[in-house]
Parts: C-alpha cells; sequence; structure tokens
C-alpha cells in the first residue's frame, strides 16, 4: 500500500511526560519511549485507552544497522497480567546503556564502579535477564583495559576479601616492593661478600704491614737493628689488639696474632743465632799471629 501524497511525518522532541498528554490529546499519532518497564511514563501511557505497545517486525534489521540497539520479545501479558497487556508477543528494540569514565579515572575507581553498577542491575527483569547488564559488549567506546580485566577475571584478588580502601593500601604497597624486591635480591648476594671484604681488609692491611717487616728481617745485613725490628713488631700487635672486629671474624685476628707471634721467634732465633757467631768468632785464632 502506497502513502498517501498528503502524508507527512514529522518528527516531534518531547519530554517523557509530556508524551501520555499529547497521545491523549490526538497531538502525536506515535512515540517513542526510551525507559524501562517500571517508568511512571510507561504506566500511564499503558491506562490510555486505545493506545497499545507497537510490535517492530524489523526490530532485528534495527540492530544490525545500530550496534547500541538490541532486540527483544516482550511477552504477551509482560506489563500488566490481568488486562493482558501486550495482547500478544510483541518485538522492541532497546537502547543500551553505557557506562562511561574519563581516562584520567583512577583504575582502582573502575574497578569500584563496576562492582556498584553490578550489584544495583544485576537483577532480571522484564528487559534483561541475570547478569545481562552490565556486561563487555561492543559500544562505540573502547572498553578499558581495568573493565577488560575485571569481565575476564572477577574484581582484583584483595577487593574480594578486603575492604576497598585496605586494598587498595596493599596493592600499592604491592606496587612499590616489587621493584625493591628486584632491586634487592642482587644486592642480597653482593651486600654480604661486600660486608667480609671490608672487615677483613681491615685485617689483611696489618697482613701487608708483617709481610713487608719479615722480607725485610731476611735481607738484613746489621744485627744492630734486631732491636729495631722488635719495636715495629710490637707496634703491629699493639695495633691489631685493638681491631674491633664482629664476632665471626675474631678467629682471623687470632690467627693474625699467631702470625705475629711466628715472626718474633724468628726475629729471636735469628738474633741467638747471630750471638753465637759472634762468640765463636772470638775464640778463633787470628791468621796474621804466629
Amino acid at each position: 500500500m502506497s502513502t498517501p501524497a498528503w502524508f507527512r511525518a514529522e518528527r516531534l522532541d518531547l519530554p517523557i511526560s509530556g508524551n501520555a498528554g499529547a497521545l491523549r490529546k490526538g497531538e502525536i499519532d506515535a512515540c517513542f519511549v526510551v525507559a524501562g518497564p517500571d517508568a511512571p511514563a510507561v504506566r500511564e501511557l499503558l491506562k490510555i485507552d486505545g493506545v497499545r505497545l507497537m510490535s517492530l517486525a524489523q526490530a532485528e534489521t534495527y540492530t544490525r544497522l545500530f550496534p547500541y540497539l538490541s532486540r527483544i520479545m516482550l511477552p504477551q501479558g509482560a506489563m500488566d497480567l490481568m488486562r493482558n497487556i501486550p495482547d500478544r508477543d510483541t518485538a522492541l528494540v532497546t537502547a543500551t546503556a553505557i557506562l562511561v569514565a574519563r581516562d584520567d579515572l583512577h583504575p582502582a575507581l573502575m574497578s569500584l564502579l563496576i562492582q556498584a553498577a553490578i550489584e544495583v542491575h544485576n537483577h532480571p527483569g522484564l528487559f534483561q535477564r541475570p547478569g545481562e547488564f552490565p556486561a563487555a559488549i561492543a559500544t562505540d567506546f573502547p572498553l578499558s583495559e581495568e573493565a577488560s580485566r575485571y569481565f575476564k577475571s572477577g574484581p582484583p584478588f584483595f577487593q574480594r576479601y578486603l575492604p576497598f580502601w585496605f586494598a587498595i593500601f596493599v596493592e600499592r604497597i604491592i606496587v612499590l616492593l616489587v621493584p625493591i624486591v628486584v632491586v634487592l635480591i642482587p644486592l642480597m648476594r653482593i651486600l654480604p661478600a661486600l660486608y667480609s671484604w671490608q672487615v677483613k681488609r681491615r685485617i689483611y692491611r696489618w697482613y701487608g704491614e708483617l709481610k713487608y717487616l719479615e722480607r725485610d728481617v731476611e735481607q738484613r745485613t746489621e744485627p744492630a737493628r734486631t732491636a729495631e725490628y722488635l719495636a715495629r713488631l710490637d707496634e703491629i700487635e699493639q695495633r691489631v689488639s685493638k681491631l674491633k672486629v664482629p664476632l665471626a671474624y675474631s678467629d682471623e685476628v687470632y690467627t693474625l696474632r699467631q702470625h705475629i707471634h711466628l715472626v718474633r721467634d724468628r726475629i729471636s732465633q735469628s738474633q741467638v743465632s747471630d750471638r753465637v757467631l759472634e762468640s765463636q768468632s772470638a775464640f778463633l785464632p787470628n791468621s796474621t799471629q804466629r
């Protein structure tokens, strides 16, 4: 059936509350209402005689052309069972409600908003099944990483068992601790060795002094310097006795002191040998006398 030449459609932007009065007065022939089945405006429209829900035969086509629309089938009598409204199964299209946020919104608040939306809108109704909203579906806005992660694995681990403020605090502490632990693991291997080297360096310094003195004793040619060597050795021993080292390194200090006594014994033995040689040379006959 062709459209009459005199027919002209005019679109009007009316508030939802004004649709019922306009229909009752005959000012409009039809209206599109974007609201829930329990909205006062919808209930008022259903009470008007001669007004009924219109089934869209091309509802599926609308959803293909406009992805933000969804097709639902409203069963007979779903709006009013006593009055049997609607009087037959009715195909409707619904607009997808989108929860949007700014890019700079904190991820923790995004997760909290999703949890609140689930608590408020997760219940079943005439237009949705349990768990149908909120959901990760294709819209004109990109799905945030936090929302995608939430719908895949649920709320963050700590937020499942801890209060929100404490869970956020724990998550921040973990974020701070992870790089610190990464740095500390190699340091935990290096620091003990560095500390041990620092303590032993104070001990090995006197080993160098002792080695230098021992070499000087071996190469000496003047017996009169024995007293000087012993004085230097006493000074080394006195300095070593004043070393303050951890208890775990005390054996190193005692070993050093044993080596000091060993060098002293060598100097003393060398001194005795020099005296014996001097006494023996005193009793030898002078080869120049007859």
